[in-house]
C-alpha cells in the first residue's frame, strides 16, 4: 500500500473528490473550447445530466486497481427478490451487476477482491450472514467465477467508446440517445467531458469542507494525482464501459497465434474499452467492448476473423443489453473502500494511543 494512503487527510480528500465533491464544469472554459454562447453550453449539460446520458464529474481512484487487484466476473444464480437486489446495490465488492440467461445462471457480477481468500471469505458471508434469500436446506448458491487479475490489465480507456458514438452519429446511424437528439454540439461536449477537458477540482470547495487550509489541500492533490493515486477529474458513461443505449459484449478469446500483435490491434481499437491477458481454460484474453447493436459486433468479429485466419480460436461472449444492466457501482467501490480505510487508520491510531 502506497504511503500515501496511510493519510488520514488524504483519505478524507479522496472520499471528497470521488465522489464527485468540488470537482466543477467550468461552463466558460467549455464554451471557449467549442465556440459556443456560455447559455448554449449549459443548456446542453443540463440536458446530458437530466437524460442520464454522462454522469458527474469526479476522481477515478486509480489506486483501487492495485489495493483490489482480483477482478471477478461470474455467473450466479440469486433469487430475484428485493433483500438481493438491496445487497447487490450496497455491497461494497460489487462493480456491476446484469440480468442473464444462461444455463442455470440468472446474474453476471463484476466483482473487485483483495486476493482469491478474500473472495472466497466474501462467498460464504453471502451465506453465514444471510445476505441473500435461500431456500431451507441449501447452504450454498451456484456460480462458475472467472478470475482476472488487474495486474494483467492491457487496456483501461472507458472514454474510447465515445469514437464509436461519434462515427454511428456521422453515418446517421445513431441521432438520439435516451430520447435525446443529437447534434454535432453535444457529440462535441461529450467528447470534452469525458476526456476531461474543462473540470477541474475546486480545492477552496474542499478545504472549507474539510477546514484545512486551501493550499494544504491543492499541494496533496498534485501529489495524489503525480502518484497516480487518482486520475484527473472526468464525467463518464453511466454504464462506464459503453454508451448509454449500446452493448456491452464481455468476449473471452482464443488467440493461437501472434497473440502480441493481436493485443496491440485491440488495444487501439475504440470499441475496445478494457482488455485483460487471462489464463481462463483455453482462454488467453478478455476483452470489453461497445457497440450499438449485434449486428455490429457480429461484423467486427467476422471482419478480424478474414484479417486474421486461424488467430482467433474459440470465442465466450456475454452479451449485455443496456436493459439487462442491473447496477453498476464505478464510485460506490471506492468510495466504501475509501471509508474502510478511514475506520482502518481510526483504530490503528487509538491503538497506539492505548499502548
Amino acid at each position: 500500500m502506497s504511503k500515501l494512503m496511510n493519510d488520514t487527510l488524504n483519505i478524507d480528500i479522496l472520499l471528497l473528490a470521488c465522489a464527485g465533491q468540488g470537482v466543477d464544469i467550468n461552463v466558460s472554459e467549455l464554451s471557449t473550447l467549442l465556440g459556443k454562447h456560455r447559455t448554449t453550453i449549459h443548456s446542453r449539460l443540463d440536458n446530458l445530466f437530466q437524460h442520464e446520458i454522462i454522469d458527474p464529474p469526479f476522481l477515478p481512484f486509480r489506486w483501487l486497481l492495485n489495493e483490489l487487484p482480483f477482478f471477478v466476473i461470474e455467473k450466479i444464480k440469486l433469487p430475484r427478490d428485493e433483500k438481493t437486489n438491496l445487497w447487490i446495490e450496497l455491497d461494497p465488492q460489487i462493480l456491476a451487476a446484469f440480468f442473464v440467461k444462461e444455463e442455470e445462471f440468472n446474474t453476471l457480477m463484476i466483482e473487485q477482491h483483495k486476493d482469491l481468500y478474500d473472495y472466497q471469505l466474501w462467498k460464504e458471508r453471502m451465506v453465514s450472514e444471510d445476505k441473500v434469500s435461500l431456500k431451507s436446506g441449501i447452504d450454498y448458491i451456484p456460480s462458475e467465477p472467472y478470475y482476472l487479475s488487474t495486474k494483467a490489465l492491457s487496456k483501461y480507456k472507458p472514454e474510447v467508446s465515445l469514437e464509436i458514438l461519434k462515427a454511428n452519429y456521422k453515418r446517421g446511424k445513431h441521432t438520439q440517445i435516451k430520447g435525446l437528439e443529437l447534434d454535432d454540439v453535444y457529440v462535441d461536449l461529450l467528447e470534452a467531458l469525458l476526456s476531461g477537458k474543462g473540470i477541474h477540482v475546486n480545492p477552496n470547495t474542499l478545504a472549507k469542507s474539510l477546514g484545512v487550509n486551501r493550499k494544504t489541500i491543492q499541494r496533496r492533490l498534485d501529489i495524489l494525482l503525480e502518484e497516480k493515486i487518482v486520475l484527473p477529474p472526468v464525467c463518464r458513461f453511466p454504464r462506464i464501459w459503453a454508451p448509454p443505449d449500446y452493448f456491452l459484449v464481455i468476449s473471452l478469446l482464443e488467440i493461437t497465434k501472434n497473440k502480441n500483435r493481436i493485443v496491440k490491434i485491440l488495444t487501439e481499437d475504440p470499441r475496445v474499452t478494457m482488455l485483460f491477458r487471462v489464463n481462463v481454460g483455453r482462454y488467453n484474453l478478455l476483452t470489453f467492448n461497445s457497440f450499438y447493436r449485434m449486428d455490429d459486433y457480429l461484423a467486427w468479429e467476422e471482419a478480424n476473423d478474414q484479417r486474421f485466419p486461424d488467430t482467433f480460436g474459440a470465442v465466450k461472449n456475454f452479451y449485455l443489453s443496456p436493459a439487462m444492466t442491473f447496477a453498476i457501482n464505478q464510485q460506490y467501490v471506492s468510495v466504501e473502500y475509501l471509508n474502510a480505510q478511514k475506520e482502518r487508520l481510526r483504530g490503528k491510531k487509538l491503538m497506539d494511543a492505548m499502548q
